[in-house]
């Protein structure tokens, strides 16, 4: 493939004052049963992170950590960049099916924002100003799975939005998810 993942400005080269630090995670990279992440940032915060590990976390695998190793070490840079531009395509590629599936069921009943990244749609329905008696009864009882935007709020504060993955399910699925939960909104 020649399509290239557009390069993104890093938070470091716009860190003035060195308090930037990013966590990056291998799940959605290489595998989800990894669970591998890893943290980069002014090394006096790393290091506090680093004595905080130690005392809280009883035992990171190392299997998966000896793996990871390996195999990054035997991509090096150029094999790593390939592997991430062929994850972002196939992302892409998903959010792509997705969004058009999402135009043809959801457009009376929701806004949206093309996301530039990962697997998730956040959906603003329209005329709801609270989503989670929804999603937990009607949505699930219909078997749609969708995450009500209450469970990401730090104080637990009503929601008009939902949050849809789109990074597992078949083009089928999708259609059929979005077809049902455009019928209940349509009903809501």
């Amino acid at each position: 493939s020649t399509w290239k993942r557009p390069d993104s400005r890093s938070l470091f080269s716009m860190d003035t004052e060195g308090r930037v630090m990013r966590f990056d995670s291998l799940s959605k990279v290489l595998s989800s049963g990894l669970r591998l992440g890893f943290v980069t940032g002014p090394t006096a915060l790393v290091d506090r992170i680093n004595l905080h590990t130690q005392a809280s976390n009883l035992h990171p695998s190392g299997v998966s950590q000896a793996l990871c190793s390996k195999l990054l070490h035997h991509w090096g840079q150029e094999g790593w960049d390939l592997h991430v531009n062929k994850v972002a395509l196939y992302y892409m590629k998903r959010r792509d099916i997705f969004e058009a599936l999402a135009r043809k069921y959801l457009s009376a009943y929701a806004e949206w924002t093309t996301p530039s990244a990962g697997m998730f749609v956040w959906f603003k329905l329209h005329g709801i100003d609270d989503t989670q008696q929804l999603i937990q009864e009607k949505a699930r009882g219909a078997n749609v799975l969708l995450l009500p935007g209450q469970a990401f709020s730090p104080t637990n504060s009503k929601s008009e939005y939902v949050r849809a993955a789109f990074s597992t399910a078949s083009e089928e699925d999708m259609e059929e998810a979005l077809s049902r939960f455009s019928k209940l909104l349509e009903t809501s």
